[in-house]
Order: C-alpha cells, then sequence, then structure tokens
C-alpha cells in the first residue's frame, strides 16, 4: 500500500481539461476535508457496533470518494478495510482504521500542494 503514490493529480486535471472551473477544484477539496472527517467517525462508529455490512458500506462510500479525487493511497486503505468487513475479519480492521486520520491529513496536504487556493 505504501507503493501507492499518495495522490495521482490526473483525475482533478481532467475535469480542468474539460473546462471546469479551477473553483470547481478548490469546492472538491473543501468538500473532501470537510465531509471525509465525518465519514470517518461513521466508520469508527459502525466498527465499535462490530456491524460488518456498515463498516464494509462506509469504507466503500469512502473509497469512492477518495478515488474520484486521485487519492490513491488513502483509498486502498478504505479499500482494505472494506475488505476486510466483507470477509467478516473485523478483528483486523482497528489496525486499519488507527492508520485512517494519518492518511487523511498526507492526503488533504498532496491535494492543498499540487492544487492551491487562489
Amino acid at each position: 500500500m505504501n507503493d501507492l503514490p499518495v495522490l495521482d493529480p490526473q483525475p482533478l486535471r481532467d475535469l480542468l481539461d474539460m473546462g471546469a472551473a479551477p473553483e470547481l477544484v478548490q469546492e472538491l477539496i473543501t468538500l473532501f476535508e470537510e465531509d471525509v472527517p465525518l465519514r470517518l467517525a461513521m466508520l469508527k462508529t459502525a466498527l465499535a457496533a462490530l456491524d460488518a455490512r456498515q463498516t464494509m458500506m462506509d469504507a466503500h462510500q469512502l473509497r469512492g470518494a477518495l478515488g474520484n479525487l486521485g487519492l490513491l493511497r488513502f483509498a486502498e486503505l478504505a479499500a482494505g478495510i472494506e475488505t476486510f468487513a466483507r470477509e467478516g475479519h473485523l478483528e483486523r480492521v482497528p489496525a486499519l482504521v488507527e492508520a485512517l486520520p494519518a492518511a487523511y491529513e498526507e492526503a488533504r496536504l498532496a491535494l492543498r500542494a499540487c492544487y492551491p487556493p487562489a
């Protein structure tokens, strides 16, 4: 997982190349910064309740959102959580969940470095 780059800038560059305003990219980054901490809290709640189905669904939604932004390393972490939850191995999920805050911060900084506010 750590072999993956933190950010593949291509998905957001593709938006810009298709004519999207740079403000849209900034709005997407702001939404990421606001939404992901809430998603992480929901995932932790599902895990604490030992709800494998909800943990899997929360991780799946998080993975998709991260993938759309090109956040490869963070998305791979969410994919691991999704897989373990789907397979009923919730005992393997806490270690990955503990890595989420650092992955979030790493991804946030990468986005802001690649797409600084105007």
